[in-house]
């Protein structure tokens, strides 16, 4: 499926300009994540979360000239090409980690954002990004381009709702896409936010609270986002496996 502009803008709610941006942008070249992507954009989470963050950023006050500059986007796709070649096993998770703090180190405007995200991938509880973090290791395996926000200027009063609005999306896309994969992921063994609930009701509503409270702070931004979202998370309810898992248990 095309991405279109018009589609990010009717279904999503996204700014015309930052919609356009992306669809007509072409992948990076020799970049691990748009391997062979004929296509900048495409209708999977890992692809279609960068116009959606991009446009909350600026409704959250974020300039767009800073959020569709070459320094922010090109930083993002390398962070992309670093997180490709440790799901490749290319690197291990320490590597990828270093270099995603020096990446930020080098472009970045915000070392303030950069000390926070690297004290949440280190682990340290007393980061002000990790205690927003959700409990399912699954949603989030994106977290490595938060390291890319780094790379812009705003103020220290919008780093917790960055941090607030970057988890609340990310998680619920994510999910969508635990949703498709549940049954191969139960067979390889794979991360799966559904298997880490335990897969039983108690964990399934567990996860569609926190969905809720996802589309709560997204909808205070972008509230066609938000129903947009709300739609998908309906359509994955409706899932036959997502169904058995609801009665099986």
């Amino acid at each position: 499926m095309f991405v279109s502009t018009d589609f990010l803008a009717i279904h999503y709610g996204i700014d015309n300009a930052i919609a356009k941006f992306f669809v007509d942008r072409e992948p990076p070249a020799n970049n691990l994540y748009w391997h062979e992507k004929l296509l900048y954009l495409r209708p999977a989470p890992g692809y279609l979360f960068i116009p959606l963050m991009v446009d909350l950023l600026y409704k959250m006050g974020v300039e767009k000239e800073q959020l569709l500059s070459e320094p922010f986007v090109t930083h993002m796709e390398k962070i992309g090409h670093i997180n490709a070649l440790e799901e490749t096993k290319q690197i291990t998770a320490k590597e990828a980690t270093g270099q995603y703090a020096e990446l930020a180190s080098l472009n970045g405007k915000n070392p303030l954002w950069l000390f926070e995200v690297s004290k949440y991938f280190e682990g340290i509880s007393s980061s002000e990004i990790g205690k927003l973090a959700t409990p399912f290791k699954a949603l989030h395996r994106g977290d490595a381009f938060l390291f890319s926000i780094a790379a812009l200027s705003f103020p220290l009063t919008l780093m917790v709702p960055i941090a607030e609005v970057w988890f609340a999306l990310i998680s619920t896309l994510l999910l969508l896409d635990d949703a498709d994969d549940l049954l191969s992921d139960k067979k390889t063994g794979e991360e799966n936010a559904f298997i880490e609930s335990g897969l039983t009701a108690a964990g399934f509503s567990t996860l569609q609270q926190m969905v809720q409270h996802n589309l709560t702070i997204i909808g205070g931004l972008n509230k066609t986002m938000a129903a947009e979202l709300n739609k998908c998370h309906q359509r994955m309810v409706a899932l036959p496996q997502i169904v058995q898992l609801i009665k099986s248990h």
